[in-house]
């Protein structure tokens, strides 16, 4: 019987289309990009608790087309008003129903103005991740308000996934802390304002109530991930990038989560070493109003960063260079102080990723004329398997 050249070409090929499929390079996936920034509240007189730049930041990232935006805190002020803001509550009592409602304002305003990402009332567009500040607890480190928490839970936390680490009645973090991984990047967020310390709060050692965060739980969570990139996000810094402001006293403390004192640096060490070994590149967080990129190795040599995105919006910090030892301060967004003000940009940061590489990119919004420039310099992560990290 006669066999079909046709049928005959695809018995011999076919051993070299199984190889095809089974070996050898695979095509590169396609890259993708997420944006990050936090510290997008008003001042403390404002009338919406939110920054009145915030919908022109909204407006740009939603025009890159991000696939997803995650956000490091203080969304809004919170109890952080003075009595010359329109919202500022009666008998300025920030803890009963009245300053829930006020609560659940702003965060509606920060909703209304995040409407070019994505729209909440239909719920669409860019995912938002979002996770608290101490502007959604209390803003200057003291005992929790209970109205204010429950009213960040009620507007953000369905928007995230509920995998967070349940200790009892009094520390159940699902939907405030949380782990996604989308695509090739792992997503581990720590809330930050779960453990209160008394002995600390209002003090200038180390300034606020709240220096514990869930390690186990954050460390394991990385530890599971198989993606090439992976990315801590939490509020407050652990790590100081620049200096202090002299008009800042707390700049110092509000630097190091873990406190100043010899335990919280102990602490810090063996935490950054921890995620570090599992695989974490990039720490996002901000809390002060300006961003810094910093080179932050642990002590196995694992090349990490820290991001400081606190340029949300949020009324700016001057930049002073002067980082504490084993940290490179890289880049910052140029705030400066002159003439009795401070000259700020405001913006955020947009992560491309590819298989070879994920690079940062920064944004700044110029307020004085609505220009938008991105800055020269850029951060480039190599995926796990490739060390070191390279940067220019």
């Amino acid at each position: 019987m006669k066999m079909k050249w046709s049928y005959l070409l695809v018995l011999l090929l076919f051993p070299l289309l199984l190889l095809a499929g089974c070996g050898g390079d695979q095509p590169a996936a396609e890259s993708w990009s997420f944006v990050m920034f936090g510290d997008c509240r008003g001042d403390n007189d404002t009338d919406k608790g939110v920054s009145p730049y915030l919908n022109t930041i909204a407006k740009k990232i939603a025009s890159l087309k991000p696939e997803m935006v995650i956000i490091a805190g203080d969304m809004a002020n919170g109890n952080c008003l003075t009595p010359a803001s329109p919202l500022y509550p009666a008998g300025g009592n920030f803890t009963d129903a009245a300053a829930k409602t006020m609560y659940a304002g702003e965060f509606a305003n920060f909703k209304t103005a995040m409407k070019p990402v994505y729209d909440y009332s239909i719920n669409s567009g860019i995912p938002i991740y979002t996770v608290r500040g101490n502007h959604e607890n209390e803003d200057m480190g003291g005992a929790p308000i209970p109205v204010l928490k429950q009213a960040y839970q009620e507007a953000f936390s369905s928007y995230v996934p509920s995998n967070g680490p349940n200790n009892g009645a009094n520390d159940d973090q699902r939907g405030f802390s949380w782990s996604l991984t989308h695509k090739n990047v792992t997503v581990v967020a720590a809330d930050q304002y779960f453990n209160f310390d008394p002995t600390f709060a209002g003090g200038t050692t180390p300034w606020s109530g709240y220096h514990s965060i869930d390690q186990v739980w954050v460390t394991q969570q990385f530890q599971q991930s198989t993606a090439p990139y992976k990315v801590f996000m939490a509020h407050e810094p652990m790590f100081q990038t620049e200096g202090n402001d002299p008009a800042e006293l707390y700049n110092e403390g509000a630097q190091h989560f873990f406190g100043i004192n010899a335990a919280g640096l102990a602490t810090r060490k063996v935490f950054w070493n921890g995620i570090g070994n599992a695989g974490v590149q990039l720490y996002l967080t901000g809390h002060l109003h300006l961003l810094t990129t910093s080179a932050i190795p642990d002590d196995n040599g694992n090349p990490m960063f820290q991001l400081m995105a606190g340029n949300g919006g949020a009324p700016g910090q001057p930049f002073i260079n002067n980082p504490e030892a084993g940290v490179t301060t890289l880049y910052n967004n140029g705030n400066t102080y002159s003439n009795g003000k401070v000259n700020a940009t405001y913006g955020f940061s947009l992560a491309t990723v590819e298989d070879t590489k994920m690079t940062i990119r920064y944004y700044s919004l110029n307020p004085a004329n609505g220009n938008w420039t991105v800055a020269a310099y850029t951060t480039k992560i190599l995926p796990k398997a490739a060390s070191p990290l390279a940067r220019r």
